[in-house]
């Protein structure tokens, strides 16, 4: 392979230079590509297959999706949410079907009657597994309590979602430990005077309060 030397005009140094076929400066890729070829047409079928499958596997690995960036696991009453989504129609007629929601809707204005998905603040969790999309709801006034948020924790089943808890609340928390498969939930509420904390635990079917500590608060 030779390079030819070339002089710029007007400058004292060359641009180019003569490399010797011995000193191999560099390998075109079109001929890397066929020796790759060529070596992969001489393998043996057993081994042919062999490489296929590993190829297959490493590339499968690879294009793996990465875990969604971390979630947000703590609602606090009146604040957004960090990544809310619209919540699916299937999932909005379930919440439409709760006692608290139908003795609401009499007390929502004109515009939220017509957009009835306007009384909710949606996000998505992963409560059982990272291939399960669940949803924690917020409504939006007047589908509150006087002195709480009221909370939703709807068990996103493609053909029939379910809500599996709800909850009069000033926080909601999505805990790290489990069960059943499912992450445990706190909520909390406070007053002036006292700070009541429920735990709840999945029982297979849905949550159900586990325990209740309630601490006086200071002054």
């Amino acid at each position: 392979m030779t390079y030819r030397v070339r002089r710029l005009p007007g400058r004292g140094h060359l641009s180019g230079f003569r490399v010797n076929q011995a000193v191999e400066f560099a390998t075109p890729f079109a001929t890397i590509h066929g020796r790759i070829v060529a070596e992969f047409a001489r393998m043996e079928t057993p081994f042919k297959t062999l490489l296929l499958l590993v190829l297959g596997a490493v590339g499968a690995s690879a294009s793996q999706e990465q875990p969604p960036i971390r979630e947000q696991t703590l609602f606090r009453e009146s604040e957004p949410f960090q990544h809310a989504v619209p919540l699916p129609q299937n999932v909005l007629q379930v919440l439409l079907r709760t006692r608290e929601v139908k003795e609401s809707l009499d007390s929502a204005s004109a515009e939220q009657k017509s957009n009835l998905s306007q009384l909710f603040l949606a996000t998505e969790v992963h409560l059982s597994g990272l291939d399960k999309i669940d949803f924690i709801v917020r409504g939006i006034t007047p589908v509150t309590g006087a002195d709480n948020d009221w909370f939703w924790v709807v068990n996103h089943l493609p053909s029939a979602p379910r809500v599996v808890l709800w909850a009069g609340c000033d926080s909601l928390e999505v805990l790290d430990g489990r069960t059943n498969g499912f992450k445990n939930i706190r909520c909390s509420w406070s007053s002036p005077s006292l700070t009541i904390t429920s735990d709840y635990h999945f029982n297979g079917q849905k949550y159900l309060l586990w325990k209740r500590r309630q601490v006086k608060n200071p002054g």
